[in-house]
């Protein structure tokens, strides 16, 4: 995946999503949403460094809350 910005190849950081509880062996567990990732130019600081996708796997600026 490539910065909107820069074009550079972004970095995979995390993951995020929701919690949801499980049962007796996984008490709880996290339901993955999206990945979260970070450009590592420099140029990106002044910009928008962190990124992630939503649920239909579409490039977002910012970080999930």
């Amino acid at each position: 995946m490539e910065c909107p910005y820069c074009g550079e190849e972004l970095k995979w950081e995390d993951y995020y999503g929701k919690f949801k509880k499980g049962n007796y062996w996984t008490p709880i567990y996290i339901d993955k949403v999206g990945d979260i990732y970070i450009c590592e130019n420099e140029k990106c600081e002044y910009y928008q460094e962190h990124f992630y996708t939503d649920p239909n796997g579409y490039l977002q600026e910012g970080y999930p809350c």
